[in-house]
C-alpha cells in the first residue's frame, strides 16, 4: 500500500568508484546501468528483513528495471563474477509491468555522480531512505575496491557508522556489585527503616522491615539446617501473600536458587518442572499443596511458623556468591518448557538500573500482583523493598482483572506499577473515572504497544509518566522509552539500552545493519545475561552465541526481536523473526502448543496460528493415519491440552481438517487456515432468538461490551470475540443493568442462554421492585 514518499539526495557518488564501476563492466562485457543493477539487486536481498520480498525500483535517465530480477547473481559469488554471468545472460532491464509496489526507487544521474533515493512504503520493517542510500554507497565502494571477494562479504556499514552504533548508541559500562544475596540490599533498608510497613494485603494486614526479616531470618536458618544453601535449589509453591514473601526472602538469604511455581499450573506441568530442576525443597501450603507430587524433594507446609519459631532472628550469612537467583520456566520450542537460569549479580544490576531511571523513595508505594513465575515478579518483591516502599500485596486472581488493579492503585497511593499493553485500556479507563494523584510511572512491557496507549494515557493521567520497556527473560529490562506526554501516531520506540547491556541489530552473517534498517536484536553486557537453560546445553549454545564485537569470551543473546535502530538513537520493536507469540506478555512458542497436541492418539498433524487483536490461538487438527475429521474431537484435544498447558498456551479453538494447506514455498498457508476458520464458524452458527427478558437483557450487554451483531443466545463469549479482559467489564455491566454476577466459568465458556441461567434465582431486587 502506498503512501507519502520520503527523500534523500542528492548524494554524491565518489569519482574514484565510478570510475571503477565503469572498467569492471567494460571488461565483462556490460553497461554500467547492468553492473549498478547487480550491486542494487543484492542491497535488496541483504538488507531488508530476511525471507521477505523486497522490491526496488532502479532508474538512470530513461532506463529502469525492477530488482532483485528473478535470475539474480548468488550473493555468495564475487561482484567479478556476477558480472560476467550478467553478460552471458539476457537480464531484463526494463520495469515489470504487474502492480506489486515497490519499497524504495534509487535514481542515479546518468553521468553516475548524484544519487537519489524515494521510499515508497511506510511497513516498518523497510529499511529507511537514509538506511537505503548510506547502504549502497558503502555496498558499491566495497565490491569496486574488492571486486573477487564474495558480495556478502562487504559491509554494509561504514567505519563512521559502525563507530555510532558500537559506542554512541550503546554506552556499555559493567556495574560493580558488592551484595552476595538479593536480600542484603533489603537487610541494610530494614536498618534504616525498621518499623516501616513493608507488606500490606488486601485484607489489611500488615507486617514491618523488622519483622517481615525476622520471619524470612527464622526460615532460612531451618532451610540452611535441612540442607538448603549455594548449589540447591527451593522450590516455592505458594498463593500470593504475606507468607510466600517470607519464603521467597528466606530462600535467598540462604544462597540457594529460588524455583517459582504457579498453582495454577496444569499438575503435570508441575511435575515437569520439579523434574527438571530438582529442588532439595518444595515450600507450599496447605491450598497448593494437593498440586504437588511427591518425589526426590521434601515437601513443607509452610502455613505456620512452629518449626522455626526458636531459630535465630540474625542475618545469615552467605560466603559464596553472588550465585545463581533462580530458574524461571518460559514456553520451549521443543514441546517442554525451558528454565532460564540468571545470576544475583545480574539481577541487582537490572533493579539498581531501574532505580535510577524511576526512583522508589521512602513512603512510595508499590504492587505485587505478577505470578512467580514471570520475570516482573522479581522486580516488584524485591526493588521497592530496597528503598523503604510498602508493597501491597493483589489477593490471588484480582491479577486478571484490569480494574481490579486499578482500584488497588488508586485506592493504596501505589506510586509505580507494571502492566503489559493489553491491560492498559481498561486500567486507564478505570482511573480516568476518578485518577490517582500518587501515580508516578506505569511501566509497560511484554508485548508491543499499540500507538493508541500513550494518547489515551495522557488523557486519563496527565500527572503521570508512561515507560516503553523491552527485555527478555534471558536478561530482564534492558531497554526503556519514557514516551512524551505529546506522542501521537506512528510505532512507540522501546527506548536505550541500560549500563549494563548492548544491543545490536545483525544481519544473517552478525554484521551490524545501518540504523534504520531491520535486523535481529542481540543483547550482550558480561553482567546481566542470563547464564542460558537448566540442562539443555543444545538450546543454551543455539541462542546464547559469541560475542563478536564484545570482549573475548562474551557471549551475546540472540533474541528472535526484530529491531531497528531510529536516527535518534532509539530502539524500535517491529516484530519477531521467528514463531513466538505474547500473549498477556507471557511468552508463547506454538511449538510447544503443537507438540502437545500432536501427542494425542488421534492427532496426526497440527498448525498452531495466534490470530486476531488481542492475539487468540487457533490449533488446526489433522487425523492420524487414515482417519477422517469425524474421528477428532475437539472437546476431548482441548482437554487434553489443558492437563498440559498453562491458561494462556491452551488454544481458543481447535478445528479438525483433512490437510494442512501450502503455500507455494512449501510453508503453511496461515491465510487459508483463518478462512477455513472463519467459515466454519459462520456455518456452525445459529441465530436463535431469545426466550425472555433476561436473555433480551444479555444479548444487549453482549453487544454493548462486544460490538457484535445479531447475536444468537447460543453463541458463546469467545465465539463473539471475547477475551479475559473483557470478561471484568462484562461483569460490570451485568452487575449494572441485571444487578446479577453470571457464574465465570459459564461465562468464559457456556453459551448466552447457559450464563442466563446462572444468573435466574440470584438477581437482588431492586428498590423499585
Amino acid at each position: 500500500m502506498l503512501s507519502k514518499t520520503d527523500c534523500i539526495g542528492p548524494i554524491i557518488v565518489p569519482a574514484g568508484v565510478t570510475h571503477t564501476l565503469h572498467s569492471l563492466a567494460t571488461a565483462a562485457g556490460v553497461d554500467d546501468f547492468v553492473a549498478l543493477s547487480v550491486c542494487i539487486g543484492v542491497l535488496a536481498e541483504r538488507l531488508p528483513r530476511p525471507g521477505t520480498d523486497c522490491r526496488v525500483r532502479f532508474t538512470r535517465q530513461e532506463v529502469e528495471a525492477i530488482l532483485p530480477l528473478p535470475d539474480a547473481p548468488d550473493p555468495a559469488m564475487s561482484f567479478r563474477d556476477a558480472l560476467r554471468q550478467a553478460a552471458q545472460s539476457e537480464a531484463v532491464t526494463t520495469a515489470e509491468t504487474d502492480d506489486a509496489p515497490v519499497a524504495v526507487t534509487i535514481l542515479i544521474t546518468r553521468a553516475g555522480r548524484n544519487l537519489y533515493v524515494e521510499s515508497m512504503t511506510d511497513a516498518s520493517d523497510v529499511p529507511s531512505t537514509q538506511a537505503w542510500a548510506h547502504a549502497f554507497l558503502q555496498l558499491l565502494a566495497g565490491l569496486t575496491s574488492e571486486p573477487d571477494a564474495p558480495m556478502l562479504s562487504h559491509p554494509l556499514v561504514g567505519p563512521e557508522e559502525r563507530e555510532l552504533i558500537r559506542h554512541g548508541l550503546n554506552p556499555h559500562h559493567d556495574p560493580e556489585i558488592r551484595f552476595r544475596t538479593m536480600a542484603e540490599p533489603f537487610e541494610e533498608q530494614v536498618e534504616r527503616t525498621p518499623d516501616a510497613v513493608a507488606l500490606q494485603d488486601e485484607d489489611g494486614n500488615t507486617v514491618t522491615y523488622r519483622a517481615l526479616n525476622e520471619r524470612a531470618n527464622r526460615m532460612a536458618h531451618h532451610l540452611r539446617g535441612l540442607g538448603a544453601g549455594p548449589g540447591t535449589r527451593i522450590g516455592i509453591c505458594l498463593q500470593r501473600g504475606i507468607q510466600q514473601i517470607v519464603a521467597i526472602y528466606a530462600a535467598v538469604k540462604t544462597g540457594a536458587t529460588y524455583v517459582p511455581l504457579d498453582a495454577d499450573l496444569p499438575n503435570q506441568r508441575i511435575a515437569l518442572i520439579l523434574a527438571d530442576s530438582a529442588p532439595r525443597l518444595v515450600l507450599t501450603d496447605r491450598v497448593c499443596r494437593e498440586h504437588l507430587p511427591d518425589g526426590a524433594w521434601e515437601i513443607h507446609e509452610v502455613g505456620t511458623e512452629q518449626a522455626w519459631s526458636d531459630r535465630p532472628a540474625t542475618d545469615p550469612v552467605v560466603e559464596d556468591g553472588p550465585g545463581l537467583v533462580h530458574i524461571l520456566y518460559t514456553s520451549g520450542t521443543t514441546g517442554r518448557p525451558k528454565g532460564v537460569v540468571s545470576r544475583t549479580a545480574g539481577t541487582l544490576a537490572n533493579i539498581f538500573w531501574m532505580q535510577r531511571q524511576y526512583p522508589f523513595h521512602p513512603g512510595g508505594t508499590a504492587l505485587f500482583k505478577a505470578s512467580p513465575g514471570f520475570d516482573i515478579s522479581i522486580w516488584e518483591i524485591f526493588w521497592p523493598l530496597y528503598h523503604g516502599a510498602r508493597l501491597v500485596i493483589c489477593r490471588p486472581g484480582g491479577e486478571r482483572d484490569p480494574r481490579h488493579l486499578a482500584r488497588l492503585t488508586r485506592d493504596h497511593d501505589v506510586s509505580l506499577i507494571f502492566l503489559v499493553p493489553t491491560m492498559m485500556t481498561a486500567f486507564l479507563e478505570e482511573l480516568s473515572q476518578a485518577p490517582s494523584e500518587a501515580l508516578k510511572w506505569v511501566v509497560c512491557g511484554g508485548e508491543p504497544m499499540s500507538p493508541r496507549i500513550p494518547e489515551a494515557f495522557t488523557t486519563a493521567l496527565p500527572g503521570s509518566n508512561l515507560v516503553n520497556a523491552f527485555g527478555p527473560t534471558e536478561a530482564g529490562p534492558v531497554t526503556d522509552n519514557v514516551i512524551d506526554p505529546g506522542t501521537t501516531g506512528g510505532s512507540v520506540p522501546v527506548g536505550r539500552p541500560a549500563d549494563n547491556f548492548r544491543v545490536t541489530v545483525l544481519d544473517a552473517n552478525l554484521d551490524l545493519v545501518p540504523i534504520g534498517a531491520p535486523g535481529e536484536a542481540y543483547i550482550s553486557g558480561q553482567v546481566g545475561l542470563a547464564d542460558g537453560y537448566w540442562r539443555q546445553s543444545a538450546q543454551t549454545s543455539e541462542r546464547f552465541v559469541a560475542d563478536p564485537y564484545g570482549p573475548p569470551g562474551s557471549r551475546m543473546y540472540r533474541t528472535g526481536d526484530l529491531c531497528r535502530y531510529r536516527a535518534d538513537g532509539a530502539l524500535e520493536h517491529l516484530g519477531r523473526i521467528d514463531r513466538q507469540v505474547k500473549i498477556r506478555g507471557l511468552r508463547i512458542e506454538p511449538g510447544e502448543v503443537e507438540s502437545v497436541l500432536t501427542a494425542h492418539p488421534a492427532v496426526g498433524d497440527c498448525a498452531v496460528i495466534a490470530h486476531g487483536q488481542p492475539l487468540r490461538l487457533l490449533a488446526f487438527v489433522v487425523p492420524v493415519g487414515q482417519g477422517s475429521v469425524a474421528d477428532l474431537d475437539p472437546a476431548a484435544i482441548l482437554e487434553h491440552a489443558a492437563g498440559l498447558l498453562p491458561a494462556q498456551m491452551r488454544p481458543d479453538r481447535v478445528v479438525p481438517i483433512d490437510y494442512l494447506p501450502a503455500t507455494v514455498n512449501g510453508k503453511i498457508d496461515q491465510g487459508e487456515l483463518i478462512k477455513i476458520w472463519q467459515e466454519l464458524a459462520e456455518r456452525e452458527r445459529t441465530v436463535e432468538p431469545p426466550a425472555d427478558e433476561l436473555e433480551a437483557a444479555l444479548i444487549d450487554i453482549y453487544h454493548r461490551v462486544l460490538g457484535r451483531s445479531p447475536i444468537s443466545v447460543l453463541d458463546t463469549f469467545v465465539q463473539l470475540g471475547g477475551h479475559s479482559l473483557l470478561t471484568f467489564r462484562l461483569l460490570d455491566e451485568c452487575k449494572t443493568t441485571l444487578r446479577a454476577e453470571p457464574d465465570m466459568t459459564q461465562l468464559l465458556h457456556g453459551t448466552l442462554r447457559d450464563v442466563a441461567a446462572t444468573i435466574r434465582g440470584t438477581r437482588i431486587p431492586s428498590p423499585q421492585d
